[in-house]
């Protein structure tokens, strides 16, 4: 019994699980395969062909890269906790707290994909339209995302609830962090 619900807690904080498995194959599903399409045919930046090329011994995963996924990561499950903890600790239930943080994830997931395209050039001055297949992916995955939450045919599927405008609201805001 004792083993069973250190398995069913979030090891390094104590808590309950945030996410299920269920919510974790819709997240890989969402933000792993529809955005990367998207990425991988935007149009080049203009000055391509005028930088040099790397270095054929070059390292391609570097320090400052290993460190920004690191920082990266560490973000998206410091606003994903953040949105579960709040929820669950100020009266939600275990249920609405997995919502939170299955919203805040993926939430925060989609608006990354605008950010992770240069890693030296900022979103404004990429252009926030200049892909324009992102920006329609990331309206169908994030309306998909709000219907998840919405719809009382998927609520036993992905064990969710509906949300609220005023938490879907602040959960856009802190996973844009």
């Amino acid at each position: 019994s004792g083993e069973l619900t250190a398995r069913s807690r979030a090891a390094p904080v104590g808590l309950p699980l945030p996410v299920l498995p269920s919510t974790l194959v819709w997240i890989n599903l969402v933000t792993g395969g529809l955005l990367a399409l998207a990425r991988a045919t935007a149009p080049s930046a203009p000055d391509v062909l005028s930088r040099p090329p790397r270095h054929p011994q070059a390292e391609i995963m570097t320090r400052g890269f290993i460190g920004w996924v690191l920082l990266i990561g560490c973000l998206d499950a410091a606003v994903t906790l953040t949105a579960f903890a709040y929820e669950l600790y100020t009266g939600g239930s275990l249920s609405s707290a997995r919502n939170a943080a299955f919203f805040v994830l993926v939430t925060a997931e989609l608006l990354r994909s605008f950010g992770a395209r240069s890693m030296t050039k900022t979103i404004w001055e990429i252009g926030v339209l200049s892909n324009m297949r992102l920006c329609l992916i990331v309206a169908a995955s994030f309306a998909l995302q709000l219907a998840i939450s919405q719809s009382p045919f998927l609520e036993p599927i992905f064990n969710t609830e509906p949300i609220s405008l005023a938490k879907c609201l602040s959960g856009v805001a802190l996973a844009m962090i």
